[in-house]
C-alpha cells in the first residue's frame, strides 16, 4: 500500500481536482468516485481501478477492507485524515473512494432511450440517470451543453445509475437521431398531446430539454410530438427530473400492465 501525506502529492492534487472541478474529468480524462455504493459497482461494473484511496482508520471498516482486497493493495491509498477532509465532499461518509479512467461511451442497447438537451444542473443530470435506469431505459444520451456525466456531483446524484445504462456524452443530434426508437416524444408547455393519452407500451424515445429554455425548438420540430404533462395549482412547470419521472414510469406503467 502507498501512504500520501502531502497535499503537494500530484497524485492528491488530481484527486481534489476531480472530486471539486468539473472540468477536470475532461481534463485528466479520469473520474473520481466517493463512497463505497459507487466504488462497488464501478467494480462490480468491470471497470479497471487506477486507485483505491482510503484513510487507515477506513480500512478498519470490513467493506473498505473488502474493496481493497478485490483491488489489491498495490493499488491501494492511503490517506492522512486531514487529506481525506480536503477531498471528501460528503459529510460524515466513510472514508473511501475509487479513481478509474473515464469510460468510454458504450455501444446503445435496445429499449427506451433517453436524450438530455443541455441539462445544466449536476442533481438533475444524476437524478434522471437515476430515475431512467430505475424505469428501464436502455440508453442515455446527453447532448453537447449537458452537465458532465462523470462529473463527481453528477455521480453522487446517480447513485450507481451510470452502470446500469448505456451512457452516451457529449452525442450530437444528426448522429444519434437515425438509431432512436420511434416515437420520439419532448416535453413541452405547448405539447399538443396529453401525457395520458399516449401509448407507451413499446420502445419510445424521450427528449427532456434546459431547465430554463426547455428543448431547443429545432429538436422539437424533429420530434413526433411535443407532450405536456397535466397540472393543477399555481407553479409554471415540474423540474426537469420530476418531469422526467413523471414521463418514464407512466411508460414502466404501461408496459408492466401489458406484460412486458
Amino acid at each position: 500500500m502507498k501512504h500520501l501525506s502531502s497535499s503537494d502529492n500530484p497524485l492528491f492534487k488530481s484527486l481534489r481536482a476531480l472530486a471539486h472541478e468539473a472540468a477536470a474529468v475532461r481534463r485528466l480524462d479520469q473520474a473520481w468516485l466517493e463512497g463505497i455504493h459507487l466504488a462497488a459497482s464501478a467494480l462490480d461494473a468491470g471497470l479497471e481501478p487506477l486507485a483505491l484511496v482510503c484513510t487507515e482508520e477506513g480500512l478498519g471498516d470490513a467493506e473498505i477492507a473488502r474493496l481493497a482486497e478485490r483491488v489489491g493493495a498495490s493499488r491501494v491509498v492511503l490517506l492522512e485524515a486531514a487529506l481525506w477532509r480536503q477531498l471528501s465532499a460528503v459529510r460524515q461518509g466513510r472514508e473511501v473512494g475509487l479513481l478509474v479512467r473515464r469510460p468510454a461511451a458504450g455501444v446503445p442497447r435496445g429499449g427506451v432511450a433517453v436524450v438530455l438537451d443541455r441539462v445544466q444542473d449536476a442533481g438533475n443530470v444524476g437524478t434522471l440517470l437515476r430515475t431512467a435506469a430505475a424505469a428501464g431505459a436502455g440508453t442515455v444520451y446527453c447532448l453537447r451543453g449537458c452537465a458532465g456525466a462523470w462529473t463527481s456531483k453528477v455521480l453522487r446524484a446517480g447513485m450507481g445509475a451510470h452502470f446500469a445504462l448505456c451512457l452516451v456524452e457529449d452525442a450530437r443530434w444528426e448522429d444519434i437521431e437515425p438509431g432512436l426508437p420511434r416515437p420520439l416524444y419532448a416535453t413541452s408547455g405547448q405539447g399538443t398531446r396529453d401525457l395520458y393519452e399516449l401509448d407507451l407500451r413499446g420502445d419510445v424515445t424521450w427528449l427532456f430539454g434546459n431547465e430554463g429554455a426547455g428543448v431547443d425548438p429545432a429538436l422539437l420540430a424533429r420530434c413526433d410530438a411535443g407532450v405536456r404533462i397535466p397540472q393543477r395549482g399555481a407553479v409554471e412547470s415540474l423540474n426537469v427530473a420530476a418531469a422526467a419521472a413523471v414521463c418514464l414510469y407512466e411508460g414502466l406503467r404501461q408496459r408492466i400492465a401489458a406484460g412486458r
